[in-house]
């Protein structure tokens, strides 16, 4: 498993990664390797993720949309009716347990409930700063710095409004980043990066290296342990990486991914 989940939604699409998605592999033919990719591994990792978000956002936006008419039956009959309609794939439907997840996660999807008051006054005042960009959350300044309560996993992909997938974000930050839940989701094919020391990256790729830092730690693989992805946030934050690059030449995405996992 990548993480340790906490909401439904991320256990549904943690249960497509472990039942499909992990298993995606991408190989070369006629005795030509991987080896001329800037890395073969990060590039099976992205065709592993990229598989799993395909099938999650089909499944999630499918049964949100047959809600009002199966909500109601018991996950077994879900999953044929999701099946029937070739919304879901066939092993999925016929997974109990990931139709459970898909139901519950549905459910939180079309209920859209927003953190109680008390929950969301106290992760305001959880951290003082964004923690992706790290400015300083104001309630008086400008309106990009107020701070406002982020769901670390989309409430519309079945993220709960529980303290622990919440977190306090920058207006702008949390705008922004929108429902992107994995590296994967950014800019991957779209990156051609210059570096110039008077511009910052698109906010898009930052966004997307923030979620690579962000996976890479709670996965265990920077050697802190396997964790949620709110731990992983707050002994991270800011996320927003500093590229360390002083030259001009342009880059490519994975290059740019390369140099966060470098980073540790």
């Amino acid at each position: 498993m990548l993480w340790r989940p906490t909401t439904y939604g991320e256990r549904a699409f943690l249960h497509i990664y472990e039942a499909l998605g992990r298993h995606v592999s991408v190989d070369a033919s006629h005795g030509v390797t991987l080896d001329f990719l800037v890395s073969g591994r990060s590039f099976q990792e992205f065709a592993k993720l990229h598989a799993t978000i395909e099938t999650f956002i089909r499944c999630v936006r499918a049964a949100v949309y047959l809600q009002p008419d199966i909500g109601h039956l018991a996950p077994a009959e879900y999953g044929r009716q999701l099946g029937r309609r070739d919304y879901v794939p066939r092993s999925l439907s016929s997974d109990r347990r990931f139709c459970e997840l898909l139901k519950q996660t549905a459910i939180i999807s079309s209920e859209a409930k927003a953190a109680p008051p008390a929950i969301a006054k106290d992760i305001k005042h959880e951290t003082s700063r964004c923690y992706l960009c790290g400015i300083k959350l104001t309630k008086t300044g400008p309106q990009h710095c107020r701070p406002t309560v982020e769901h670390l996993w989309p409430l519309s992909l079945g993220g709960e409004s529980i303290e622990e997938n919440l977190i306090a974000a920058c207006n702008d930050c949390n705008t922004k980043r929108a429902n992107s839940i994995t590296w994967a989701w950014g800019p991957v094919q779209s990156t051609d990066y210059r570096h110039d020391p008077k511009i910052n990256p698109d906010v898009q790729l930052r966004l997307s290296l923030a979620m690579a830092k962000l996976m890479l730690e709670a996965s265990g693989e920077r050697g802190g342990g396997r964790c949620s992805l709110k731990e992983a946030a707050l002994r991270l934050a800011p996320l927003f990486p500093n590229l360390d690059i002083k030259d001009g030449r342009h880059r490519v995405y994975f290059e740019l991914f390369d140099e966060v996992r470098k980073a540790g």
